[in-house]
């Protein structure tokens, strides 16, 4: 099966440039084509796996960064979607940020973002255990909270905000996606993570 970029219909965005977002658009479309570039390479390759051992290994470490790449860059785009909006202060979402993180999540999460280097700031929810884990992905693919479902996405990698802000710009860029956040596709997730 090859999968298929998606469209996102992501309108003019606060601080964050149309050419900014369309090169970021680029980027995950690279990321689908590279994953299904390797999956058909890895079925090529297994017909003689002695043979192919070093170029299956390279590949199989590589599959996942594409896969993650195009999964989160996915999660990211829809959060755009549909224009900004504030969260709900009544919301489920709302009411266990409240009970987890009193009023501080919103400056927690931004810390993680900021943090030195490229990567992701992820919140997840494990509804096993009712509460949140937040973390940050230095490598796409490494890193996560396995089997959580991602509630919020932030791309935090240079090429998200070079353009716009320039190498010193992240904190600048975390700023304008929360002002162009659309918060009820997260509390969509967290409604649907936490059924």
């Amino acid at each position: 099966m090859q999968y298929e970029p998606k469209t996102f219909q992501i309108p003019t965005l606060d601080g964050i440039s149309q050419k900014s977002v369309d090169e970021h658009l680029g980027l995950y479309q690279g990321y689908v084509k590279n994953f299904n570039t390797i999956a058909a390479k890895l079925v090529e390759y297994a017909a003689d796996t002695e043979k192919n051992a070093h170029a299956l290994s390279e590949l199989i470490r590589r599959k996942s960064f594409e896969f993650d790449g195009m999964r989160l860059h996915e999660l990211y785009f829809e959060q755009f979607e549909g224009g900004a909006h504030a969260i709900n202060p009544d919301s489920a979402l709302s009411e266990a940020f409240k009970k987890e993180y009193h009023e501080y999540f919103e400056p927690y999460f931004r810390a993680i973002a900021n943090m030195r280097g490229p990567g992701w700031a992820i919140l997840y929810y494990d509804p096993q255990c009712k509460q949140f884990q937040a973390g940050f992905a230095g490598e796409q693919h490494q890193g996560h909270f396995v089997s959580l479902p991602v509630i919020l996405a932030l791309d935090v990698w240079e090429h998200a905000f070079l353009l716009d802000y320039g190498a010193q710009g992240k904190g600048k860029y975390v700023e304008a996606f929360f002002k162009n956040l659309n918060w009820s596709v997260i509390e969509k997730r967290f409604a649907a993570a936490s059924a």
